[in-house]
């Protein structure tokens, strides 16, 4: 048994919409397939902010940018990368946000996140970051039935977040949060994929959750659609891979990424099947040791029963806390966008992690003011966290050396009550400084000198893989001699990241998510389209 149609798109994320989107607008069939019982995959439980240079919202905030200037940022941090497609990235973007609000319910909203490395040339310090503002669920459904579990109710945008100060003692607004709530709005991540649903419905996509691919339709080398059953295929002229990496599928995970990430934040549905499809195809890979790797904490569980850490935020950015290794010592910067590299740093006598494991260590100052391992003030702290009257108290908890610690924690303090940071900068930089506490005496420091003293472990952690095939600056999967696919793209995580091997920007998983989903869907129904297998 079999079907017909133009465009089959695998996955639901924010490529996978994207890519939708602009194939059905451009006049393609679009069936967009996902594989699990929910919609947005790690979209959905995301933050859902999108780095999009030069974007047309960001005038709001004063700020000016230019495609340049953009491009001068992204080249000078992607060393090593593909510049055609970083140049592809710039050109698109803007145009795909302006795309988006056209054909969907969305509003993007500028937000004052600064990039990563906002004093490099070219960077920005506010509004390359948008964010959906909140998008009505109508007919769509509840949130709870729709998307995986939230790791928080989405009913409030990160900037009204940053800017009711709720990290560092501020206060809920429940009147807003009623109203939205009973008004079925949603924002961040859910947002998102809830007004690309929306969007896709309205141009005519079919939508089918719980239908996994088990392979390609092959035709004398090109792709022909896809087989969602031995028995059971949907032919298409295009097929777009937009189902994510491979961070749940444990061999893969531990053949081919380097470091020690192995503790993901997403839904556990990312198994590497775009992998395996554009192998199928013939397709080549690269980036496959990367990772959008982020320190994590221990957290819960998701309704299959497997863990579900949780990204570590205040604990790093907030003053009166400090990292250490194993030996005692600071290590990194704790409050730098790209903190988690560090973990991926081998010791040269043992070839084992330099930093791991790893503790961030706060004193009562900070556990009366900030959240620490999910805990807020006054809370009970998890079972698993350590606490002490003294230092090396703490340090014999832990197993570290105790005079190392100590002298760590005071070096620390001596710099810390001033301000200041020489071993490793930390506060000096914008991105520091916004995820900081604004009525501090400075924002990212402070000593730790009050007992008790906690300590939680710090975890190598990933929101999901960077290795997938290779594409061109329209999307196509390429093989080894470069040449595209017929029939084959890819989007999100489910191609070879342009980015890295750290980021550029908070935002810049999904602003990359968003872009590539539109210049594939787009390229399907446009001049650059691979030619279809004669039926």
């Amino acid at each position: 048994m079999s079907e017909h149609t133009d465009v089959v798109v695998i996955g639901s994320g924010a490529a996978g919409l994207s890519a939708a989107l602009a194939a059905a607008v451009g006049g393609a069939r679009v069936t967009v397939l996902e594989g699990s019982p929910h919609w947005g995959g790690t979209t959905a439980v995301s933050g859902g902010q999108a780095w999009v240079p030069d974007n047309h919202r960001m005038a709001a905030l004063g700020v000016s940018d230019d495609r340049a200037e953009a491009l001068t940022y992204l080249l000078g941090r992607t060393e090593g990368r593909e510049p055609e497609l970083a140049t592809a990235f710039v050109d698109a973007a803007p145009r795909m946000a302006r795309f988006v609000e056209e054909h969907s319910p969305i509003e993007f909203t500028p937000m004052s996140t600064p990039d990563s490395f906002a004093e490099a040339p070219g960077g920005r310090s506010a509004g390359r970051n948008i964010e959906v503002a909140p998008v009505e669920l109508g007919g769509l459904g509840r949130a709870e039935e729709l998307f995986w579990p939230a790791p928080y109710p989405m009913v409030l945008t990160n900037e009204e977040v940053a800017g009711l100060g709720l990290m560092t003692g501020g206060r809920l607004p429940q009147g807003l949060i009623e109203y939205r709530t009973a008004a079925g709005q949603v924002t961040l991540g859910q947002g998102l994929i809830a007004g690309l649903l929306h969007g896709c419905q309205a141009a005519g996509v079919q939508l089918r959750k719980g239908q996994p691919v088990t392979g390609l339709v092959m035709e004398r080398g090109s792709v022909d659609g896809v087989w969602c059953t031995p028995d059971e295929a949907i032919h298409a002229d295009a097929v777009i891979l937009a189902c994510g990496g491979f961070e749940h599928d444990h061999d893969l995970a531990e053949a081919k990424l380097h470091g020690p990430f192995r503790h993901p934040v997403s839904p556990p549905v990312n198994r590497g099947s775009a992998i395996r499809l554009a192998h199928q195809a013939g397709a080549s890979f690269r980036h496959l040791g990367e990772a959008w790797s982020w320190p994590v904490r221990q957290g819960s569980t998701w309704p299959d029963g497997s863990p579900r850490p949780e990204l570590v935020l205040a604990e790093r950015m907030l003053p009166h806390v400090l990292w250490v290794n194993q030996a005692g010592r600071r290590f990194v910067n704790e409050s730098s966008h790209n903190v988690a590299l560090a973990f991926a740093e081998t010791d040269p006598a043992t070839g084992q992690p330099a930093n791991l494991p790893a503790w961030a260590i706060a004193d009562a100052n900070f556990r009366t003011r900030y959240p620490f391992a999910g805990a807020y003030p006054g809370q009970p702290l998890p079972e698993h966290i350590h606490q002490a009257d003294t230092l090396p108290e703490l340090a014999e908890r832990l197993g570290i050396p105790a005079a190392t610690l100590t002298t760590t924690i005071t070096e620390f303090n001596t710099h810390a009550a001033q301000g200041t940071d020489p071993a490793f900068g930390r506060g000096s930089f914008a991105y520091d400084r916004h995820g900081g506490d604004p009525n501090a005496p400075h924002p990212n420091l402070g000593p730790l000198t009050e007992p008790p003293f906690t300590a939680m472990p710090v975890q190598a952690g990933l929101v999901g893989t960077k290795g997938g095939p290779r594409v061109d600056a329209h999307a196509r999967v390429l093989r080894w001699d470069d040449s595209p696919i017929n029939g084959l793209y890819a989007a999100g995580n489910a191609m070879a990241a342009p980015i890295g091997p750290g980021t550029v920007s908070a935002g810049a998983t999904i602003g990359s998510a968003l872009t590539w989903g539109w210049i594939a869907g787009a390229t399907t129904s446009g001049p650059h389209r691979t030619p279809a297998v004669p039926r």
